[in-house]
């Protein structure tokens, strides 16, 4: 039985209980719309299923004729005082005024608990990313800085071993103090500012010419970086260092 069904089926019930269980009984039409705000339609339709249902049986009324005259069957063939399921006073389930009766359901929400049989369970709390692990520095071997230098500078076996002295000298550390986190890239800013030392440079003329000015010129370099290095004068080591 719908809501509709029980709501016109109660409201018959109180009309006939108000009329001293009189039944059958006169009821109009528009009553019934005034009293539960459905349509004439819609009494039709409930009505006639509730006559298939056996709960009531009923006789259209009409302008000559009069009301619709009603007759609640569980009445007429039970208890003609009213009296429905044991009790006395013609309460039907325990609702004499044909009101459905409303059951408030509260649940309460478990805080903390199980909340799976939700419809719309809390989001779990989000979850802490863990804390980042510092990787710790591993200077590189002068072998890994060759290796890395290959073949991408005309003299890279020479770049690579300044630039090894050069940082190993520091203690991996920049000339500002910074610690360095990555070798391989200080090394690609190196080949890269080397490049462009290569092209934006005139050469000197001859082949003898641009040799003798790289060893010069890497003769002071290594100089300066192992001066750097044993904490005495570059100087003073200069003829120590072979040609190259």
């Amino acid at each position: 039985m719908t809501s509709y069904e029980a709501d016109l089926y109660f409201y018959l019930l109180k009309e006939c209980n108000s009329r001293n269980w009189t039944n059958p009984f006169e009821l109009p039409t528009r009553d019934v719309e005034y009293a539960l705000s459905i349509s004439r339609k819609t009494i039709c339709d409930l009505r006639n299923k509730l006559q298939q249902k056996g709960l009531i049986s009923f006789k259209e009324g009409n302008k000559r004729g009069g009301s619709a005259i009603y007759t609640i069957v569980y009445v007429t063939c039970g208890n003609i005082s009213g009296n429905i399921n044991g009790n006395i006073n013609g309460n039907i389930s325990g609702n004499i005024n044909g009101n459905t009766i409303i059951k408030n359901k509260t649940k309460t929400k478990n805080i903390g608990g199980d909340n799976s049989d939700e419809l719309f369970p809390p989001e779990p709390p989000p979850k802490k990313k863990p804390p980042k692990t510092k990787v710790e520095f591993i200077p590189p071997t002068v072998e890994e800085v060759r290796e890395h230098f290959r073949g991408k500078l005309p003299d890279w076996e020479l770049q690579a071993d300044i630039f090894y002295n050069h940082f190993s000298g520091l203690g991996w550390k920049t000339v500002t103090g910074a610690k360095v986190e990555r070798w391989d890239s200080r090394a690609n800013l190196w080949i890269i500012e080397k490049k462009q030392q290569g092209n934006g440079k005139t050469e000197p003329q001859g082949q003898n010419g641009r040799d003798a000015d790289k060893a010069a010129k890497a003769r002071n370099l290594i100089a300066e970086y192992a001066a750097i290095e044993q904490g005495c004068d570059a100087v003073g080591h200069q003829a120590e260092i072979p040609d190259l």
